[in-house]
Parts: C-alpha cells; sequence; structure tokens
C-alpha cells in the first residue's frame, strides 16, 4: 500500500514540479554535453530501483558522482515510513498547525505572539503598541518552506501604529490573510555577522530512542542570501554545525543544481564558513532536548532555533524533517543512523 501511495505521491509532485525537473535537465544537458530526456530517464530510473525522488537524483548531483551509493541514503519512501512509524499521528498536528507549536512550546519560544483570527483591531493596536517592535512576522498556521511567511516592518507615533508604512486600520485587512503574528527575533550579533538579512536558524534532528533518551542525528544552519528567509528550499545556503562545539564545518551548500553551489564564504558577507563559533550552543542543544518530551508521542523531529544576543528561542518543529539537508551536509546517507530506531 505504502508504494501505491509513493507511486501517487512521486506522478503529483513530478507535475507540481515539472518545470523546476526540465531545467534541472538544461543544466544538466549544458554543463554534461547529454540530452535532457537522458537526464530525466536517469532521474526516474533511480525512482523505480532504489525509489527515490526523481529531484533527489539532481539534488545529491548523483551524476557527477561515482560514489555515490543510493541504498546508504534514506529515500523519500524509507523517510515516509520512518516518520510514519515514529510519529504518532494524533499528535503530528502540534507541528504541521503553528498556533498549536506555538501555544504548547510557549515556554521555549522566549518570544511573544498573537491569534489574528481571534484579535479585535483595537486589542492587536495595544498588543503592538505594547511590544515596541521595529519589524513582525506575519505567519499562516500550516506555512513551509518559507512560504506564508511575511516579514512585517513597524513604525509607532503616538497611539498610531503603521504596518510597512500603512496605518494599521487600513492593513488589518491584509493581515487577517495570515493566522498569527509573531515577535521579529532578534539574532545574536554573530549571526547577523554571518548574515544580517534574516532571521538565519539551526535545524537540530532528533530522535526519541526505545529508552526514551533524546539522540541527536544532525545540525545545519541555513542562511538567506539577499531574502527574508533563510530557507534551504527558498534559495538559502546551509553548512554543517559540528554537534559537538557548535562550529560550522565545511563549505555551505545550496540545494539546486547550480554554478555555484559550493561555497567558502557568505556570497553577501565574505564571511569563512569553517570554524565560526555558534554562541550558546550548549544552551541550544539543551533547549531542543527539553523539547522532545513536549510531546514524546512524536519521537522525530526537526527542530528550528535561533540564536538571540541573550539566549535561545525555539521557532518551529517538523515532524516530517527532510533528509535531504542532513545528508548534503554530512556528506553520507544516514539510512543506517535512522535504521536502529525503528
Amino acid at each position: 500500500m505504502d508504494k501505491i501511495l509513493y507511486f501517487g505521491y512521486v506522478v503529483l509532485t513530478s507535475f507540481k514540479h515539472r518545470k523546476k525537473l526540465l531545467d534541472f535537465s538544461r543544466y544538466y544537458h549544458t554543463k554534461y554535453h547529454k540530452s535532457v530526456l537522458f537526464f530525466l530517464r536517469e532521474s526516474y530510473s533511480y525512482y523505480i530501483k532504489y525509489s527515490m525522488h526523481p529531484l533527489d537524483y539532481f539534488y545529491f548531483d548523483v551524476y557527477s558522482n561515482p560514489s555515490f551509493d543510493p541504498q546508504k541514503y534514506a529515500s523519500t519512501l524509507f523517510m515516509y515510513r520512518y516518520h510514519k512509524r515514529l510519529n504518532d499521528p494524533k499528535y503530528t498536528q502540534y507541528f504541521f498547525n503553528k498556533m498549536l507549536f506555538h501555544e504548547k512550546f510557549r515556554f521555549l519560544m522566549g518570544h511573544d505572539f498573537i491569534n489574528l483570527s481571534r484579535v479585535k483591531e483595537t486589542e492587536l493596536r495595544n498588543w503592538i503598541i505594547s511590544k515596541d517592535p521595529d519589524a513582525l512576522m506575519a505567519k499562516k498556521m500550516k506555512s513551509v518552506g518559507g512560504f506564508g511567511v511575511k516579514k512585517i516592518y513597524v513604525g509607532i507615533q503616538a497611539d498610531q501604529v503603521y504596518l510597512n508604512k500603512r496605518p494599521l486600520e487600513k492593513s488589518f485587512t491584509y493581515l487577517r490573510k495570515f493566522d498569527m503574528l509573531e515577535e521579529f527575533v532578534v539574532q545574536h550579533d554573530l549571526l547577523n555577522k554571518l548574515n544580517p538579512g534574516c532571521l538565519n536558524t539551526v535545524r537540530v534532528v532528533t530522535v526519541l530512542d526505545n529508552e526514551q533518551k533524546a539522540q541527536l542525528i544532525g545540525a545545519v544552519i541555513r542562511l538567506g542570501v539577499n531574502s527574508d528567509v533563510d530557507n534551504f528550499h527558498s534559495g538559502g545556503i546551509a553548512v554543517n554545525v559540528n554537534l559537538e562545539t557548535g562550529k560550522l564545518e565545511g563549505n555551505g551548500f545550496k540545494l539546486a543544481p547550480e554554478d555555484p553551489n559550493c561555497f567558502t564564504e557568505h556570497p553577501v558577507t565574505h564571511v569563512v564558513f569553517d570554524g565560526y563559533q555558534l554562541p550558546f550552543w550548549s544552551k541550544l542543544l539543551d533547549t531542543v532536548q527539553k523539547a522532545c518530551f513536549v510531546i514524546p508521542q512524536v519521537r522525530t523531529v526537526g527542530w528550528d532555533v535561533a540564536i538571540r544576543q541573550n539566549g535561545i528561542s525555539l521557532i518551529e518543529g517538523n515532524h516530517d524533517w527532510d533528509k535531504i539537508i542532513i545528508e548534503k551536509a554530512l556528506k553520507r546517507g544516514i539510512r543506517k543512523d535512522l535504521e536502529k530506531y525503528l
């Protein structure tokens, strides 16, 4: 049954991302001087042989990597089964619904939020004035991949609130397209040095083992590039983080096959990645480990964490976290790492 569902998923997502598949194939055609059809055929042959999603063929640059062993990597079908086995579906709503997540994990967040579906204009004005922010983040409850998230700039003059330079009363209808407003998290100076353009978060993947002990699978920092969001699927750069030290390791990389794809430094700030120390690393890991036991019925989560000037803020948790960013960061497959928890 899983294979039938997965076949349907591949068909639907291939149609949805048909332009991306064609663009990747054309890029490979130009780079390697083989036909577009050749690369499309190869990407689907890996789906047939190894249950890899066709897009993963390009994301992992399989054609130019002779050492790539698909059986060591966690295929999309494997990850579907893995998440289904470890995460109780009765509790995953606390992760895909941002409002429920915020209410449940408020004590680890370090920043406030307000429900836009319940608030009146006067209440919202008073809340904004009490926070006196320079910016806020508007989010939809089920936003993913950096989509459904908008940075709102705030100005306050006397009792008048301006959002993106427009009075609140003229922005209120637009805001109601979102589900919540949350305080903009001001990141640590060392993160601003890396990239001041957006909030740059650390993704830490955890799993509760059979003895209910929190285990770490990997950690990656996502850095925006001329964008309001740091998301890997929205053109950002990711860099592996050493779990023991909190130092960046190796080069940064992007998801899509493009030139350049590998970065020794941030393309805007020119800060060198390898060896760069993230602050409050032990506090960050402590926050993540505490989060693991809030809803232990969801055993494996990809946590997104921000580092502030005076501590840590939990941003969100992903019960269906993407294996690609971790495997690309570690430069190896993690299938065996995960199988021992099944």
